[in-house]
């Protein structure tokens, strides 16, 4: 049997006090945003890598290394190759992190994998295609008209579907989307809307139904995702592709049940939060066994974009990937970043494993929480 020990863990809370901070509601305080990474290494000298993004107010979080501070030490000895094994150990674990702490040790050990089998992990996983088409995913602007250079300027860039992160106001989101469908009804540009389970049912009835009129591609987060009723109603009584918010029913007992019971029209879901790749993908499975694509969520930094581009790209029934933009905000510490080219389409990182590279030193210069263990 082939062995890759984990022989170090080593964990941090990084903090780009340089980026922009982003809200994605009216009444939000500006968000700032932590990548918390996992950097795990073998016996036999192998490096692999995972992340997820905490996004907190008026702080940066340090709430999931804390998390992961608890785990690590039990990770040492195991043998990263084994990834169903390991992911089992993982869920076991007490933890109030949930799966947000263990998802990175998951995608670290799919890293490690892959550089012991010298090949890029979305051909190990399936390799359905080497590229996709990406969107944009918008930051939210104080008003109507500043989103217009903003798109102007992703479209320029060569972006081909646009996800607008908008007030979470009903009256609001409706002068923007109006405006916005006014302006760019002829350009050819895919958009979506996001209101982050802001709505009530009456108000997400409403706009579901004007952005099936204007046939936008998708309307995101319209309620809480508990509330199942509203999203079987959706469905049922409007055209518009339903999605949820991706950061609640992550389970794939879960998500059995969601698309068992018409609640959505895809799935949402994001190897950063959902306990990694291994879940993540037999969670593809699941909605294509349910004749549902799976949109895959995956704003963060680059490591985050790397893991769910990575198993998108072993799939087929996946149509964008979800690109933060402006990038500089997202790919702090990363030597090779991830980036939508001129025709509107993203390439994984060239390499075997993730193939991202990161700037360790850069890292721990910016990191506001450390651990390590072996």
């Amino acid at each position: 049997m082939l062995e890759s020990k984990i022989a170090r863990v080593e964990l941090y809370a990084v903090a780009d006090r340089n980026a922009d901070e982003l809200p994605w509601a009216d009444d939000q305080e500006p968000l700032l945003y932590t990548n918390n990474i996992v950097r795990m290494i073998t016996e036999d000298g192998l490096e692999g890598v995972g992340a997820t993004i905490s996004y907190t107010e008026n702080d940066f979080d340090k709430c999931i290394v804390e998390a992961m501070r608890t785990i690590a030490p039990g990770i040492i000895g195991k043998n990263a190759l084994m990834t169903e094994e390991l992911n089992r150990w993982l869920m076991n674990r007490c933890s109030w992190g949930g799966l947000v702490a263990k998802s990175p040790f998951d995608i670290a050990a799919w890293d490690i994998k892959g550089k012991k089998a010298g090949m890029p992990l979305f051909q190990m996983l399936g390799g359905a295609r080497n590229k996709m088409l990406s969107y944009s995913s918008t930051p939210m602007f104080d008003t109507v008209d500043e989103y217009f250079p903003f798109i102007d300027g992703c479209i320029e860039h060569g972006f081909k579907a646009i996800k607008l992160h908008c007030y979470c106001v009903y009256e609001k989101d409706l002068k923007l989307v109006k405006a916005v469908q006014e302006r760019y009804k002829n350009s050819g540009i895919d958009f979506m809307l996001d209101t982050a389970m802001y709505y009530t049912q009456k108000e997400a009835l409403k706009m579901a139904k004007l952005l099936e009129e204007y046939e936008w591609a998708w309307f995101e987060a319209p309620v809480s995702d508990y509330d199942y009723k509203s999203y079987q109603r959706l469905v049922r009584e409007t055209g518009v592709q339903i999605s949820s918010h991706g950061n609640c029913l992550l389970t794939l007992p879960e998500v059995a049940h969601a698309l068992a019971n018409d609640m959505w029209s895809d799935v949402r879901q994001d190897a950063t939060v959902c306990g990694g790749i291994t879940p993540l993908n037999k969670c593809f499975a699941l909605a294509e066994a349910h004749g549902k694509p799976l949109e895959i969520q995956s704003w963060g930094y680059t490591i985050t974009q790397a893991a769910n581009l990575h198993v998108a790209l072993a799939h087929h029934n996946c149509t964008f990937f979800e690109q933060a933009y402006p990038y500089e905000n997202f790919e702090y510490g990363a030597k090779n970043v991830i980036r939508t080219n001129k025709d509107g389409f993203v390439h994984a990182p060239q390499g075997a494993g993730l193939g991202v590279e990161m700037d360790w030193d850069a890292v721990k210069e910016a990191s506001i929480l450390s651990y390590s263990f072996e």
